[in-house]
């Protein structure tokens, strides 16, 4: 908010942004900020990262109207949950009130951009979401600032934000990121438009968003889309029984939690901990194992039991087309699971040999796992 009340401040970017509301016909100057999703969430987890995104955008909002300036905030949004991804008239319900001036830019990156928009029937369905969402929460989203909301959601996201870190920086971590998952396979395909490290260095901050969503979505742990949710639910419930009961409250009115909460739960869903066993199986070192694996195992049974618990429902009945439709692929999935991780064990040892034609081969296969486990979940970074 201060870099941004400089900048309107100053007489160059006034005399600019006239200048341009004149030539396109606003009524108003519009000044574009861009909303990052992926980085924010690799840092924070999902509920610190969608949180303080809200919290940023009410802030900003406050300053262009200061100046009289409409604020177009520009969202860079993946395709997966992990990067701001979600029904997208549920998303829109869940922006600030006063962040939407009737003008809004997005991003759609990756398999989305072919599941919306690959026929005209899905592109108009797809685009009209977009537009009557826009034109209806611009003109009717009525929900005030509500202090309650933002010294709850607040201190969730702190509390989230912590139980994460914990993990993501334990000693540990990132040598059990590198074996049980398929992050160095990922590495090798040609699929992004930037390499997926921004210096080569080995650190979770050197890694883009993209290959980390990707590498935890495949081994199905998604812990970028439900990690220290349940841990915070948790504390809420024990310590403080009070904002625990306005929490309860608030869901059923307020659509950020709704969202939040409903984007928690589809992460959940594609979570499989049979899977997360099957792949920590390429942890070499006893211990690495041990320290990582029964804290991602219990916080995903703890944030599933504690989210049924809370939305009084579970996913079963909750989210029937989502819940049975994984059972159904499931069958082809677990199969195909069994045969990435055969596959990476081989290519791992072969490649470190002199035997590359071997290691080549088994590369093919992973590359071709890689793509049918994406395809089946509909997901991939």
């Amino acid at each position: 908010p201060a870099i941004l009340d400089e900048f309107l401040a100053h007489p160059v970017t006034q005399n600019t942004l006239w200048l341009l509301a004149q030539r396109k016909g606003y009524v108003r100057p519009v000044a574009e900020v861009m909303i990052g999703y992926s980085d924010s969430n690799k840092d924070g987890g999902i509920l610190s990262s969608l949180w303080h995104l809200y919290e940023a955008q009410h802030e900003l909002a406050k300053i262009g109207r200061k100046y009289d300036v409409d604020i177009r905030f520009f969202h860079g949004k993946g395709g997966s949950i992990s990067r701001g991804a979600g029904p997208i008239h549920w998303f829109l319900k869940s922006l600030p009130p006063e962040s939407l001036c009737g003008k809004l830019r997005l991003t759609e990156q990756g398999e989305t951009i072919e599941r919306k928009y690959a026929n005209k029937v899905n592109a108009a369905f797809n685009l009209e979401l977009l537009a009557s969402g826009t034109l209806r929460n611009t003109l009717l989203n009525t929900h005030s600032y509500d202090q309650q909301l933002f010294d709850l959601v607040g201190f969730m996201a702190h509390e989230s934000f912590t139980s994460y870190n914990a993990l993501t920086r334990h000693p540990s971590f990132i040598r059990f990121f590198e074996q049980a998952t398929p992050i160095d396979i990922i590495e090798t395909s040609k699929i992004g438009s930037r390499p997926s490290r921004r210096t080569n260095q080995r650190t979770l901050t050197d890694l883009r968003a993209i290959p980390w969503v990707f590498s935890w979505t495949q081994s199905r742990v998604n812990i970028t889309s439900w990690y220290g949710v349940g841990s915070t639910l948790q504390l809420l419930k024990e310590k403080y029984p009070e904002k625990y009961s306005l929490l309860k409250q608030l869901l059923v009115s307020h659509p950020l939690l709704r969202y939040i909460l409903t984007n928690v739960d589809s992460g959940l869903a594609a979570t499989d901990p049979k899977i997360i066993e099957l792949y920590a199986s390429l942890v070499e070192e006893e211990q690495i194992k041990t320290d990582i694996l029964p804290l991602i195992l219990a916080e995903y049974e703890l944030t599933k039991y504690l989210l049924a618990e809370l939305l009084e429902k579970p996913a079963r009945d909750r989210r029937k087309n989502h819940f049975y439709s994984t059972q159904l692929r499931a069958v082809a999935l677990n199969l195909m699971h069994q045969v990435q991780v055969n596959a990476l064990q081989q290519w791992r040892t072969d490649k470190d040999t002199e035997d590359t034609e071997s290691a080549n081969r088994q590369n093919i296969v992973l590359l071709k796992t890689i793509n049918a486990v994406a395809n089946a979940l509909g997901s991939t970074g």
